[in-house]
């Protein structure tokens, strides 16, 4: 299984590279099915190959976070993500942010399943969970890495790319203390809900009598 886990992770990381290579050479073939490939290939990239890595066998859905919770932990990882949440919401409303990016919920999703498999790998190469995390997030991070260059046309850092990079970090971080992939995507897509809001600061004068 470790070999297994190893080879559908490098998949997923190198795939936008080929991908990127290979479909302009074969798009017109393709025809009328082109822009439904094309519309689909990110949730096949994202959900499809997790999902068939975990119906093999090649990784072990505990490991990625899926089941094996206590009633405790669900409720210590709710009561803290919430917390969280909060008092981001909070920090936002007296502070906007306006973050240099378009992110989606939906890539927000896809990449949290991404990110699982490369967790649930390093949990077959290593028997320390913090290690294994550490790992996968690292994992993370290159794939981040690579797509980011493949996106850009210069090699530039941008702050967007920088945003990027954050995201692969603290949902590390989240698993980490969590273990819980649930609570990690849902307090993931909430923040990025949250600082795609419009907040702003008009918000928060009274309002005035005319």
């Amino acid at each position: 299984m470790p070999w297994e886990a190893a080879l559908w992770s490098l998949t997923l990381i190198i795939s936008p590279t080929v991908a990127s290579w290979a479909w302009p050479r074969l798009q017109e073939s393709f025809g009328d099915w082109r822009e439904p490939l094309e519309a689909a290939a990110p949730w096949v990239h994202s959900l499809l190959l997790p999902y068939l890595a975990l119906l093999t066998g090649s990784i072990i859905g505990r490991d990625a976070g899926l089941y094996g919770h206590t009633p405790a932990g669900w409720v210590s990882g709710a009561v803290a993500c919430g917390l969280g949440l909060a008092a981001a919401a909070l920090f936002l409303r007296k502070r906007p942010v306006n973050l240099p990016w378009t992110h989606t919920l939906s890539e927000t999703l896809r990449e949290e399943s991404r990110w699982a498999l490369y967790r649930a790998s390093a949990a077959l190469w290593v028997p320390s969970f913090p290690v294994s995390v550490a790992i996968g997030t690292t994992l993370a991070l290159a794939e981040t890495a690579v797509m980011v260059l493949q996106e850009e046309k210069s090699n530039r850092f941008t702050p967007a790319n920088g945003a990027s990079l954050l995201r692969a970090l603290f949902s590390g971080l989240l698993f980490g203390l969590t273990r819980n992939f649930w609570l990690t995507a849902a307090t993931q897509t909430s923040l990025v809900a949250l600082f795609n809001m419009p907040w702003s600061k008009e918000t928060n004068k009274p309002a005035t009598n005319k």
